[in-house]
């Protein structure tokens, strides 16, 4: 998530972080992800290229952005990303997720390399303010003073208003869509803060620390709510608190943060972040390429369970079953977004996106354990 924030964070909200130079580098190879259930193209929706433009026309002018700071933000392209996970969705239910998944990368960021990195009073001061707006009976204030904050109200505004009462499933006044996309919000801007907390603090996580910490701040499970929403779900409660769908949901997470932590290595590097579970192994005391298999050796045993946790579904009925269906494969588009736009988008690797695609091949800086020792 890197060009939009320091858009952001030199224009309208914290200053930018600037990266470390990198001096001389070694030669690695990323495992290969296009597999199994996400290889082959995605199915884009239709309405991607004119809610594209709307969406980021909005943002733009909500965020103040110049000239310059507009053409960094487009090549990000959220709308991409979002676009794969509801292909089937309508223009304004599109539109919705679109302005969420604009408002995640900039939020993100601040966090990862952002003003916010290591200050968790200024932290928890921005998550208050989020979170305050998502009240379930009380329209969202829109004239905050931190543009973010106004951008998310408003989305939460419309998921509020989308998920009216009175639906087959739901407890009358509390559609399950908004109660679950507001906890999950919860949750994730509290792993984004325990993240600033931990940078704040001097800490170097384990690897399995680093991956309970990322479970929540990448920012995953957002998503899945924003796909009943733009879906027009109507699942019962019943449903999620089954074994098998919190086990596709565990996985599904798993593999976005999986493919997300080993393809943003190479800027994370660049740019000190250490919440990266490839930097977890090599804090460890791996060599590189040895830290990239270990994360790669990662993603092949979420493929099992994935397959494991599908195979243990249950039945619902007709009607449910059907919902269920709509439901995982957004939440399997979800993964296949994650990984197809990580290419399409000049975020990670620029204009080398193309050969690094077709190679596997990026460069990384060498630590003591990638010197072998004198004879």
């Amino acid at each position: 998530m890197v060009a939009v924030t320091q858009l952001v964070q030199q224009q309208v909200f914290l200053p930018r972080t600037k990266g470390v130079q990198q001096t001389f580098s070694i030669p690695i190879r990323l495992p290969e992800m296009f597999v199994l259930f996400l290889s082959g193209p995605p199915e884009l929706n239709p309405h991607y290229e004119a809610v594209r433009q709307e969406a980021e026309r909005w943002i733009c002018n909500e965020c103040s952005l110049d000239e310059r700071s507009e053409r960094i933000f487009k090549k990000t392209d959220a709308s991409y990303f979002c676009s794969i996970i509801v292909p089937d969705a309508a223009p304004e239910e599109l539109r919705t997720v679109c302005d969420w998944g604009n408002w995640v990368f900039p939020f993100d960021d601040e966090f990862d390399n952002g003003g916010l990195r290591d200050d968790p009073e200024r932290a928890q001061e921005l998550i208050d303010r989020l979170l305050g707006g998502m009240v379930d009976d009380e329209e969202p204030p829109m004239d905050d003073e931190y543009p973010l904050v106004r951008v998310h109200n408003s989305v939460w505004d419309r998921v509020r208003r989308g998920s009216p009462p009175g639906m087959l499933f739901e407890r009358p006044g509390c559609p399950g869509v908004r109660r679950r996309f507001a906890k999950t919000m919860g949750d994730y801007c509290n792993g984004a803060l325990a993240q600033v907390c931990t940078c704040s603090s001097g800490q170097a996580p384990s690897l399995e620390e680093t991956l309970a910490m990322r479970r929540q701040s990448a920012g995953v499970s957002p998503l899945f709510a924003l796909v009943e929403y733009a879906l027009k779900l109507d699942l019962p409660d019943f449903v999620f608190e089954t074994r098998s769908i919190k086990e596709i949901e565990r996985v599904a997470i798993d593999l976005v943060l999986l493919q997300n932590d080993i393809l943003s290595y190479c800027k994370e590097e660049r740019e000190g972040v250490t919440h990266n579970l490839v930097a977890a192994c090599r804090r460890s005391g791996m060599p590189a390429q040895m830290a990239f298999n270990y994360v790669g050796s990662m993603l092949i045993s979420r493929y099992r369970d994935w397959y494991l946790a599908l195979a243990e579904l249950p039945s619902w009925g007709e009607q449910i079953d059907y919902e269920v269906q709509e439901y995982i494969r957004g939440v399997t588009n979800v993964v296949k977004a994650n990984l197809d736009w990580s290419f399409h988008s000049r975020r990670y690797f620029g204009k080398a996106s193309e050969i690094i695609r077709k190679t596997w091949m990026v460069a990384v800086q060498p630590q003591m354990a990638d010197v072998e020792p004198n004879m």
